[in-house]
């Protein structure tokens, strides 16, 4: 429905992911399902055209001095979408942890809540009413996987909010760099929950290759793929076997443990995978083609997650 609007206002600009630059002269509005984003030259619109396209979508602001009233937050929120000065106080490591509210809500409560549940030096930097950060420097004590999701369970079980996080690297920041990883990283975070439909705690490892493969050009996967298709389509289980395989690091007790499958099955069906694609899955290169054959086959045959 966005794509229409550009009949109307030709030189707007149509994306497929979160506008990285919310310039002064765009206003940019989202579809419901926030799988397309369109910027309007300000210049082509009227304002009851822009109440009107507010009552139909989604418009997303700028958060900078609404959002963000500590100095911390905005300087860092300047510098990453701005391109501001280098925060005081950014000697070190640095990591981004994103997050995404499938609801809306309040920005003040749940500004409220992270500040009694993250650590102490955590900045928490928030981009519109469904999406934040949060800013760790490296240390001895910096949040895993296990304490975001207890921060996540409670806010979800307090507000009735869905919760979506992408765990960014530590890096240095320097202000040529840091700004474009982070732009990269949220494109990854972007791709997983409006492509793959990902939800959870994410990052770049569980990311990337499902990434590289979508932007694999499609006239590569057939030659590479096409004979593991088969295979998977004439046996689907070895799919879900072969898959759990590599993702325990090619442990044979450990994948049967998660399959609830004695291990001479799970044995039987990596030796019958090996035999009719000729890819031995058991080295490490064979194991990344199959790993991108079976992204490529689910992205293709299964059922996209809701």
């Amino acid at each position: 429905m966005l794509t229409s609007l550009r009949k109307k206002y030709p030189d707007s600009i149509i994306q497929n992911h979160y506008p990285t630059n919310l310039e002064d002269q765009r206003i940019w509005f989202t579809d419901d399902a926030e799988n397309q984003y369109i910027g309007i030259d300000k210049r082509e619109i009227t304002s009851e055209e822009i109440e009107l396209l507010q009552c139909l979508f989604r418009e997303i602001k700028d958060a900078a001095g609404v959002l963000n009233d500590s100095g911390h937050s905005k300087e860092w929120f300047n510098f990453l979408f701005n391109e501001g000065p280098r925060p005081a106080f950014s000697e070190g490591d640095f990591r981004i942890i994103q997050f995404y509210l499938k609801e809306s809500l309040d920005q003040s409560l749940l500004k409220e809540a992270l500040k009694h549940l993250v650590p102490l030096n955590t900045i928490l930097v928030l981009k519109d009413d469904q999406t934040g950060f949060l800013i760790e420097e490296k240390s001895d004590w910096n949040m895993d996987e296990e304490q975001l999701m207890s921060i996540s369970h409670v806010i979800e079980s307090d507000f009735f909010v869905t919760l979506t996080y992408f765990m960014g690297q530590f890096h240095e920041v320097c202000p040529q760099q840091f700004p474009l990883t982070f732009k990269y990283e949220r494109e990854l975070f972007s791709f997983s929950r409006l492509v793959q439909k990902q939800s959870g705690i994410q990052n770049m490892v569980k990311v990337l290759p499902a990434f590289a493969l979508h932007h694999l050009p499609y006239e590569w996967k057939e030659p590479f793929f096409s004979k593991v298709a088969e295979v998977f389509l004439e046996e689907p289980e070895l799919i879900h076997t072969v898959k759990a395989f590599l993702e325990n690091q090619s442990n044979i007790s450990q994948t049967a443990k998660m399959l609830f499958m004695h291990r001479n099955s799970v044995q039987y069906r990596i030796d019958k995978f090996i035999e009719k694609t000729n890819i031995d899955i058991k080295t490490f290169q064979g194991g990344i083609l199959a790993y991108f054959a079976c992204l490529n086959f689910q992205s293709d045959n299964l059922p996209k997650k809701l």
